[in-house]
């Protein structure tokens, strides 16, 4: 990499020391200055002191979620059989996240986690500049730009794993992003062009192949834009939506045609769909709360679990307080709603579309209130332009908890930073994976039975299972069976050299070998026993190599 001559230790203290510095500055400097920067000067300085803060997350090249391992093992499978549902499984995430990264390996990008933390920050901040164009459409001035600082300080500070590693949201927010601008492109300009239509519908599309969990946010977007032809283009409105759904169709014909003439159109809808829309239910059948309940307690749940997501939320509080102090008339409120159509209206109901989307997922990880970053990057600029200019500071309120924890941190001489590079040098190579290279053959295939999808991207070699974490195949529930033999009918098509059981009292969810080892599988084992061949044992993790015939 570009910077890979830097070194990072755990209290790089006068790096970020520079950081909050040249934010900090940018910030008051923009709060007096009461007029925009012009944009590009804007967007070229929140990108990089944004990508500076993140570098050490760049050159840090370990897995910060079991989430990343996974897609680049799948993408990287994607490269040499690249017909979903075949060769990978994505589970929940959706297949553009894994195709998107095998294109950047056909590109000549090494799959590794340098790329994954790079295109999960990049991915973000086109998400941030898509957000700032659409508040200028709405003519906010200065109030676009410091809209967006909360946000930023959010991106660059943030030392979350869950929050930095390549999570499955990122092209989904994005897509998402593209299609909030559109939006507001047709507000401003009370007309809508063919080229629009078929840009939004394409990106309506393609937002529940990213992340099937995103489809009610969609929803939200795409029954409003039906809204804005009703207003703008009565005139033409049968074309119009036909034109709209014509692009739905076409991206999704086309995806189910090549599932279909590949013979795994089945395969898809019930692996992508049916069995994703049952999982949390499966596996958490005791842990089960009414949505009900999970709304009432959703204050609390994003106290707790939303991590450092709840630092954007403080201005947007803040703002939001002085926004209802200062319009507090009925009449006002009233007002502001029809503004620009009741854009600000449809703003409110996707929000409400996030809080029903993170109740009904049931999960709670931290990487899925990122969904929350459009909403309340766009509404801090509505807040900020109908409030006095002392609740313009209130923008700094998420940079300064930040500010606040570094100084905690450097009082009580605690790490500051959670990407070591040396850290990383020293055990980007596991004594696992050296031990699978010495067995590997070139072109040929790995299996891992366990949570361990970072031996594949270790050793670059492709996955010979489409389910290359083997949940849903070792844990009991409803469809274990379907799932189980699937993984023993792919061991048998891909041969693969090497076939590792890493389930140790370590592994995720499957934290008992005696339970879950391979060994309890009859079928598995039997196949295992007569193919393969004990090699090493490493801290637990068995590897075996093909016997030779």
């Amino acid at each position: 990499m570009l910077f890979s001559w830097i070194e990072f230790d755990n209290n790089p203290v006068v790096w970020w020391i520079l950081g909050h510095l040249g934010l900090g500055f940018l910030s008051v400097w923009l709060i007096l200055r009461h007029r925009p920067m012009i944009d590009w000067s804007f967007l070229v300085i929140i990108f990089s002191i944004s990508g500076l803060m993140r570098l050490p997350a760049f050159l840090y090249n370990l897995p910060l979620n079991p989430d990343e391992s996974q897609m680049l093992a799948q993408g990287l499978t994607l490269t040499v059989d690249p017909l979903l549902y075949r060769s990978v499984d994505p589970t929940t995430s959706g297949p553009i996240n894994n195709y998107l990264l095998s294109v950047l390996h056909l590109l000549g990008f090494k799959l590794d986690f340098h790329l994954a933390h790079v295109l999960s920050w990049l991915l973000t901040m086109l998400s941030l500049a898509l957000f700032y164009k659409t508040l200028k459409y709405f003519q906010l001035g200065i109030v676009a730009q410091l809209a967006l600082i909360p946000s930023v300080a959010f991106v660059s500070f943030v030392q979350e794993e869950n929050l930095v590693h390549y999570y499955s949201e990122g092209v989904a927010i994005l897509l998402l992003s593209i299609n909030v601008l559109l939006i507001a492109r047709w507000t401003h300009y009370r007309r809508i062009s063919i080229a629009e239509l078929v840009i939004f519908g394409v990106s309506t599309a393609l937002v529940v192949l990213c992340k099937i969990q995103a489809l009610p946010l969609a929803f939200v977007l795409g029954f409003w834009s039906l809204v804005l032809i009703y207003l703008f283009q009565k005139s033409n409105i049968a074309s119009n939506v036909a034109v709209l759904a014509a692009a739905i169709a076409s991206v999704w014909g086309g995806w189910i045609f090549y599932m279909w003439t590949n013979g795994v159109l089945e395969e898809f809808v019930f692996y992508y769909i049916q069995a994703n829309a049952q999982f949390k239910m499966h596996f958490s059948d005791s842990s089960y709360r009414s949505p009900f309940y999970l709304l009432v307690r959703f204050p609390l749940i994003f106290l707790i679990l939303g991590k450092k997501i709840k630092f954007l939320f403080v201005p947007f509080g803040i703002l939001a307080v002085g926004f209802l102090l200062e319009n507090r008339r009925k009449s006002s409120l009233l007002n502001i709603a029809k503004q620009f159509s009741f854009f600000w209206v449809m703003l409110l109901i996707y929000l409400l579309a996030v809080i029903a989307t993170l109740i009904r997922t049931g999960s709670f990880y931290a990487h899925h209130f990122i969904y929350f970053i459009l909403p309340f990057c766009l509404f801090l600029g509505l807040f900020l332009s109908k409030t006095a200019l002392i609740w313009r500071w209130s923008v700094l309120a998420t940079q300064l908890i930040f500010v606040f924890i570094f100084g905690i941190q450097l009082v009580q001489n605690t790490p500051i930073n959670a990407f070591s590079t040396s850290i990383s040098k020293q055990n980007e190579l596991s004594a696992v994976g050296h031990a699978i290279l010495k067995y590997r053959k070139p072109g040929e295939y790995l299996v891992v039975w366990g949570w361990s999808c970072e031996y594949y991207v270790e050793t670059q070699m492709p996955q010979g299972v489409n389910e290359n974490h083997s949940v849903r195949s070792a844990m009991k529930h409803p469809l274990q069976e379907r799932y189980y033999k699937r993984y023993l009918n792919d061991m048998k098509r891909s041969k693969p050299t090497v076939f590792v059981d890493a389930m140790t009292t370590k592994t995720l969810w499957m934290d008992d070998p005696s339970k879950y080892g391979h060994q309890n599988f009859p079928e598995l084992a039997q196949y295992v026993a007569d193919n393969y061949s004990l090699k090493e044992e490493i801290d637990g993790i068995k590897i075996y190599a093909r016997k030779q015939k």
